[in-house]
């Protein structure tokens, strides 16, 4: 399978499964869901489907099993609405990006705090 045709099916993948999950009974009734990203197989049998989760650790741990729990009916109705001979896998993996950039970004506002801090307040210097 060519990459850019693997990249082409990857984002309609990415597509029909965010536009499906919009459709499941209490997606974000306990946190917000984003899909990051996705990832398919050279072979194009699995598609890892990355997200986030705007919430508390049961909050994500509710996603995780409601996502698992609709990976078949999500397939199957990329079976149907795309007709195409090959439909992968889903596998759905939690994508910390999100909060490690959060953290980050926290870190960067306690220097920056810090250094402003510093700025306003010089002390004796040698």
């Amino acid at each position: 399978m060519g990459s850019k045709r693997n990249e082409r099916l990857k984002e309609l993948f990415l597509q029909e499964i965010s536009d499906a999950l919009r459709k499941v009974n209490g997606i974000n009734a306990h946190g917000l869901l984003t899909l990051t990203g996705a990832n398919l197989t050279s072979d194009g049998k699995v598609l890892y489907v990355y997200y986030s989760v705007l919430g508390t650790d049961e909050d994500r741990r509710r996603k995780a099993l409601l996502l698992s729990a609709n990976a078949w009916d999500l397939r199957s109705l990329l079976f149907k609405r795309l007709r195409l001979k090959i439909v992968p896998e889903l596998q759905f993996k939690y994508d910390q990006t999100p909060e490690q950039a959060s953290h980050i970004e926290g870190i960067f506002s306690k220097i920056r705090a810090e250094n402003d801090k510093n700025d306003e307040n010089p002390g004796p210097r040698d």
